[in-house]
């Protein structure tokens, strides 16, 4: 009964999303999984792409494809860079190359052993981000106007960025390092 009332719930609120980008209040999304095992195919309504997925061996998994847990830290680094693409075009910053790093820790007394007491999201997630801005030319080379600049960049980008805010919002010991690189 309780799957019935949840189902109905998310079917009324699921709208199609338009194949083209609009500049609207919210954007819809439809996802579908199909699979057999550890292993599922995820596609995404009206794209031509799917995504394979798989775990490790310690989950029962053949480890083909990356594991969700893996797709969840890789969406928090490309999110991170589409949300600053996008602030920066807002503030007038050029963007080069983009270096990320993410290094995380997942407990496993919940999700492997079973245990009842505990939480089996992320421990602990630091990003590192390197990436080459306009910004210290921009200030003509005054690295405190530089360093402001760009410390306003990182928290809009981090603001901004929803899969960071569903990290932070979610109790994980989150931490982030961003270095300004000339471009």
């Amino acid at each position: 009964m309780f799957r019935t009332s949840l189902s109905r719930t998310a079917t009324r609120a699921v709208r199609t999303l338009s194949t083209s980008a609009t500049k609207s209040s919210s954007i819809p999304l439809r996802i579908c999984g199909r699979g057999t095992g550890t292993q599922q195919t995820i596609t995404i309504k009206d794209k031509p792409y799917s995504i394979q997925t798989d775990t490790y061996p310690v989950l029962g998994g053949a480890d083909s494809a990356p594991s969700p847990v893996a797709y969840s830290l890789a969406s928090l680094t490309s999110c991170n860079q589409v949300t600053g693409a996008k602030v920066a075009e807002d503030h007038g910053i050029k963007l080069g190359q983009w270096n990320v790093r993410l290094d995380a820790v997942l407990p496993t007394d919940v999700l492997i052993k079973g245990k009842c007491e505990g939480n089996p999201n992320w421990e602990s997630v630091k990003l590192f981000v390197r990436v080459q801005t306009n910004i210290l030319e921009s200030v003509k080379g005054d690295n405190l106007e530089a360093d402001a600049r760009f410390r306003h960049f990182v928290r809009e980008v981090e603001r901004r960025c929803p899969i960071t805010q569903l990290f932070k919002r979610s109790g994980v010991q989150y931490e982030s390092e961003w270095l300004n690189e000339a471009l």
